[in-house]
Parts: structure tokens; C-alpha cells; sequence
């Protein structure tokens, strides 16, 4: 099948390619600075994902220019316009809803602007999504033969060559952005050129992609696409690619390792347990060779532990032995006149606090109702409680300076270094009152509510995952709010409780903004609900059940079908890292896209295998011996023997 996409395929190419390399600066209004919870900063600047997100865009207008064009040019012979592609139903209605939730999401969404274009840390609204959903119908739409698919092959590698060049010389910190040239290019869109620092020590490997973990996510994601461009053939240029592929497959590996994203490394383990399987049932006659892929991949594996230790070991001990919880205090909230504290051993304290003029006055009661009693620490204003489940707790009357002077109660948990301060009503500090209301004095210096913060799981391991058990355990309440739609792309930072001040200080979250959960599955519940998750991952499914029936029990690829089992290893692989990693516009667009590419490659290995088999039916009907009719000639041959005979025997 020849290809008639040339410039589409480019496009899709520099989907893959380009765009995640694309890193400068743009300067912009966050919009979040009326709620309490966040600082008094009006603005901000990002590096990685505004013009990532932007390029994108431009893209996918240029793309749907060409299927205009196409479409112009055959609109009195439609076959003409979709001659060699059909559009699986099943891809087409699942698409449809994934997309249709999201839209209605952002039309109810409390917060528009954030969902219709996106904003702070994350630029995920809903036009990005519309341009995920399109470049996966461009890429099933206009990948329709061997040149189109060489393209967009191609090119993919192009840029992941690129990007682990650039990320192999920040793991031996060789940081190209930490140059001149560098800088250079990331105040390419400013007008007044910044000199920047970096979150990152040297060695730590983020290439273009804002964070490590989405160099673990991208790495999954491409890696096994690059090693299915290895051949067997020994011809010269074969060789060249093969060596091309296998030091970008090195390359890759060295920025998974400089990442130290622990997420990567298991998608990427993923993705090989699935290849092992592929492995067993391609050699299930040869069962030696599935023992020496083994043991190849364990040694490669064995020695990428020993030379990367310290990333195993910490990455390990995250996920079976994480950082133990360091706090004794579990929430605080306000009912009437009490201000009740829960410890994390589940024993409620019940304060009611009184201002005075030389200090404040405890009344102190248990959950239960019975008096706990209180007494006097050897600093000034200092109270402490002398029932053994509250003995870590102590009160410190001071006065703040929020609005006015307010009064004040630091409750401290001196064996763990944590204090939080309690702002006792509104009335200014020296006057005195019966206090029915207590709020909380936030990092950011402002007085705000102090309230129920609902949480479900992980109470013993908040620090599970690098603190994903404190995530989860307050994402997880918010999932049945959003069965239908959810609350708009790009706003997980609203729903999110960024307001559990003592929750987020007890983790080390302090002073720090959560906006996104660290699993791209609840992030896609959350913003565009339930129903769009299940079209999102249905699209998937549909993808790979048909992948696996395609090539699952091959006994022999083609070039193309391995490929088309690379696009499904390193989506899969993807998949795996969402699972602790988020949606983000630096590696969002590559999965979008071999998701589109894989799918039509799939479509042109099944339109040339039904190719191949009936031009193999065609050749042995056509070498057949012609039993029939040599039967019948050679009886109407014996027939006129016979009669000659008989003629002669007559005669």
C-alpha cells in the first residue's frame, strides 16, 4: 500500500519529536492568589509545558488543514478520500465519550478559565485535550501505509535520540540548559532575559520534561518502540540503524537511572513482562532460547541494581519501607466550643480555649466527656496536660499579627518539631472573649478556616510512594463526587484539600501547592469523571485485545508487526507508570500519538496479511493440477480409442 500523506506523516512526526523538546520561558497571571490557601504571588513563570502545549496546538490545526484539503480535493469521489483506511467503530465511540465528559465537565466547571485553557504547574485545560483526541484521529486517519508509518517511525526516534543525548549529559552533568547556549534558549520568548537557578542537584536527570518522573513516564513510553527498529538483516544499512537504536536504547537506560524515578522503572519492567510473554508463546518449540532471553534480561537487569544501588535501595525502601509517620497530632477541627484534636492513636483531646489578658484559660475533656487536667510548663504561657495520651501535646498562648493582632494558641508536639497556630476567634489580642471559634494561621500567613478534611487510607503510611499515601488517602474521598462528570480539566488543584494545613504539614508538604495526585487515573476521575475514565481506558483496552490477537501467536513478523508490538509494549508500559505518575502536555502528546500510530499500523499488518493470503490462494489455484478436466480428456481419449477399435474390430 502506497503512502499519499507525506506531509501529514511530518506532522504527526514533529507531534513525536519535536514537541517535547520545546523548552522556553512565558510569564503569566496564576489566578490563584484569592484563596487563602495559596501566597500573595500574582504571577509566575514556566519553562517546560506552556509552549510544549501551544506547539501542539499549531499542529493539530495544520493537520486537520490537510484533511480539509484531502477532503476538498475528493468531494465527488469519497472512497478517494478514505481509499486503504476504515475507522473502527468501537475506537471512534469510546473517543467520543472520553472527550464528550471532558467537554461537559468544562462547561459546568466552577472554574472556566483554568478548564478551557490551563493553568499553574500543570496546562492541561480543555483545548489540550482536544488536541490529544485529535492527533490520535489524525495519526489513525493518515497513517495508512509503509511511508507514512517510516515516517512517523522515524522521526519518533529522531527526537528520542535527541532527548536522551540531552539527558545522558545531565546525568554526567553536563546540563546543556545549565550553559550559556541553554539559557539562551529557555529565555527565547522573554523579553527581559532572567539568569535561572534549578530545583535539581547536578546529576539529576529531567531532560526537557519538567520533572524526573516524567522522564521515567517517557522512557516507558518509548523505549521499547526504539528496540523494535532492530533488525536482523546484516546489510550494511541495517547494521548502521541497529547500532543507531541500540545506543538510544544505552542512552535511554542512563536517563532512567539519572531520573531515579522509580515509577519509570517499573513501566519499563512492565512493558518486559509483557514482551516474555510474546517471547514464550513465539519459541514454544524452542524453549532454549526463551532461557537465554531470560538470562540476558536478568543479567542486564542484575547489573543495572549493582551499578544504581543507592536509586534501588531508596526506590525500594519507598514503596515496602517508607519514611515512618513523625507526628502525633492526626487533625485538628473546630465542634461549638471545643477545638478537638485527634492524635494518630485515635484518642480524642477536646479544648475549650479562653483569651485573657495575660494569657488563656484550658477547659480540657476527653472524647469520652471526662476531664483531662492541665498545668502549668516551666516557660511563660506554656500549658500541658497531664493525662499520659496527651502528654506529647502542649499549648502556647502568643498573638499574631494577620488583619490586626490576634490571639493566638501554638499547639506543639515537642518530640516531633511541629506546632500549628490556632487563631482564637477575631477580636484583637488583650481584650479577652469566650472563644466559639477557632481558625488556623497558614504558612502563608494568612487566617483561614479550620475544618473536616475527609481521609481514607494509608493512616500508617503517609509517606508511602514519596508521600503518595498522603495523596491518595485525600483524593480517594473526592472520587464519588465525580461518578458522571468531574470538575473540569485542570482543576484537581480546587478539589484537592489544599487547605488540610495540619495533614500537609505532618508529611512536609508545607507552604507547597498540590495539584495533581500522582496517579493519572484518579487525576482523569477527578477533573472529567468516572465515565470518562472508563472511555479512556476501554479505548485502551479495545487497542490491545486487538493487538494481541493480531500478533500474540505469530510464529513469524514482519518488520512492521514488530513495531506494531513495540507501539503496544511502550503504551502499555505508559499506562503501568500512570499509575504513580500524572497526565502531563511534556509526554501526554507522544502517548496520544503512537496510540493513533499503533492502531493503523495494526490496521495496514491485517489489510496485508488478508493481502498475502489471498495472493497465496490466487497461486495455488493457479498451480493446482487440473484433476477435472484431465479426467475428463482422458476419457473422451479412451472413449475415441475404444470407438476406433471397435470400428477396426469391426471391420
Amino acid at each position: 500500500m502506497k503512502g499519499k500523506n507525506r506531509i501529514a506523516a511530518v506532522l504527526l512526526g514533529l507531534v513525536l519529536a519535536a514537541v517535547p523538546l520545546i523548552v522556553s520561558a512565558y510569564y503569566y497571571e496564576i489566578g490563584l492568589m484569592e484563596f487563602p490557601w495559596f501566597a500573595d504571588s500574582e504571577k509566575a513563570y514556566d519553562f517546560f509545558l506552556y509552549w510544549k502545549g501551544q506547539a501542539l496546538i499549531l499542529l493539530c490545526g495544520l493537520l486537520a488543514l490537510c484533511a480539509a484539503v484531502k477532503l476538498f480535493a475528493a468531494k465527488d469521489n469519497k472512497r478517494a478520500a478514505f481509499d486503504g483506511r476504515w475507522f473502527d467503530k468501537r475506537y471512534i465511540i469510546a473517543l467520543a465519550v472520553y472527550f464528550g465528559t471532558a467537554v461537559l465537565s468544562t462547561a459546568l466547571s466552577e472554574h472556566k478559565d483554568m478548564a478551557v485553557r490551563g493553568g499553574y504547574e500543570q496546562w492541561e485545560g480543555i483545548i489540550i485535550i482536544a488536541a490529544y483526541v485529535a492527533v490520535l484521529f489524525f495519526a489513525y486517519y493518515f497513517v495508512s501505509g509503509k511511508t507514512e508509518i517510516n515516517i512517523v517511525i522515524w522521526a519518533l526516534f529522531a527526537g528520542v535520540l535527541a532527548m536522551s543525548v540531552l539527558g545522558a549529559g545531565q546525568f554526567f552533568k553536563r546540563d546543556f540548559f545549565r550553559g550559556e547556549a541553554g539559557q539562551s534558549v529557555m529565555n527565547f520568548m522573554l523579553d527581559r532575559k532572567l539568569k535561572f537557578t534549578f530545583a535539581f542537584e547536578p546529576g539529576r536527570v529531567y531532560a526537557t520534561l519538567y520533572n524526573p518522573n516524567y522522564v521515567g513516564s517517557y522512557v516507558a513510553l518509548v523505549m521499547p518502540v526504539v528496540l523494535s527498529l532492530i533488525s536482523m538483516k546484516k546489510r550494511r544499512c541495517f547494521m548502521l540503524k541497529n547500532v543507531l537504536a541500540a545506543l538510544t536504547a544505552a542512552l535511554l537506560g542512563i536517563m532512567l537511572a539519572g531520573s531515579e524515578s522509580v515509577t519509570g522503572f517499573l513501566g519499563v519492567f512492565a512493558s518486559f513482562v509483557l514482551l516474555a510473554a510474546f517471547a514464550v508463546m513465539h519459541n514454544k518449540t524452542h524453549p532454549q532460547r526463551i532461557w537465554i532471553a531470560a538470562g540476558i534480561c536478568a543479567a542486564a537487569l542484575a547489573a543495572a541494581v549493582w551499578f544504581n544501588r543507592p536509586v534501588f535501595e531508596y526506590g525500594f525502601n519507598k514503596i515496602v519501607n517508607p519514611t515512618p509517620n513523625n507526628f502525633l497530632i492526626k487533625s485538628m477541627e473546630p465542634e461549638g466550643e471545643y477545638l478537638q484534636i485527634r492524635t494518630v492513636e485515635d484518642d480524642l483531646l477536646k479544648l475549650k480555649i479562653r483569651a485573657t489578658e495575660t494569657g488563656c484559660q484550658y477547659e480540657a475533656v476527653d472524647g469520652d466527656g471526662k476531664k483531662v487536667g492541665t498545668y502549668e510548663g516551666e516557660e511563660a504561657n506554656v500549658t500541658k496536660f497531664d493525662d499520659q495520651r496527651f502528654s506529647g501535646i502542649e499549648c502556647e498562648a502568643k498573638s499574631i499579627q494577620a488583619s490586626g493582632i490576634l490571639n493566638a494558641v501554638d499547639v506543639k508536639t515537642p518530640s516531633t518539631g511541629k506546632s500549628y497556630t490556632v487563631v482564637l476567634g477575631g477580636e484583637t489580642a488583650g481584650e479577652g472573649m469566650p472563644q466559639a471559634e477557632y481558625r488556623i494561621y497558614n504558612p502563608f500567613q494568612k487566617v483561614d478556616e479550620l475544618r473536616h478534611i475527609p481521609s481514607v487510607g494509608f493512616e500508617k503510611n503517609q509517606h508511602f510512594g514519596s508521600r503518595r499515601g498522603y495523596l491518595w488517602s485525600r483524593t480517594f474521598p473526592l472520587l464519588p463526587k465525580h461518578i458522571l462528570l468531574g470538575s473540569g480539566p485542570n482543576t484537581f488543584v480546587y478539589e484537592f484539600p489544599n487547605d488540610d494545613y495540619v495533614g500537609m504539614k505532618n508529611v512536609g508538604y508545607e507552604a507547597n501547592i498540590v495539584t495533581k495526585p500522582h496517579n493519572m487515573f484518579m487525576q482523569i476521575w477527578v477533573q472529567t469523571g468516572l465515565l470518562s475514565l472508563i472511555a479512556f481506558l476501554a479505548l485502551y483496552v479495545l487497542y490491545f485485545a486487538d493487538s494481541m490477537k493480531q500478533y500474540f501467536r505469530k510464529a513469524e513478523y514482519t518488520r512492521l508487526e514488530v513495531v506494531g508490538i513495540g507501539i503496544l509494549l511502550g503504551t502499555f508500559g505508559y499506562l503501568a507508570t500512570g499509575l504513580a505518575n500524572d497526565s502531563t502536555v511534556a509526554v501526554a502528546p507522544v502517548y496520544w500519538c503512537l496510540l493513533g500510530v499503533g492502531m493503523a499500523v495494526n490496521r495496514f499488518n491485517k489489510a496485508e496479511r488478508v493481502r498475502a493470503l489471498k495472493k497465496e490462494k490466487a497461486s495455488v489455484q493457479k498451480n493446482a493440477p487440473k484433476t477435472g478436466n484431465a479426467r475428463k480428456n482422458g476419457n473422451v481419449r479412451k472413449s475415441k480409442q475404444g470407438n476406433g477399435r471397435n470400428v477396426k474390430h469391426g471391420r
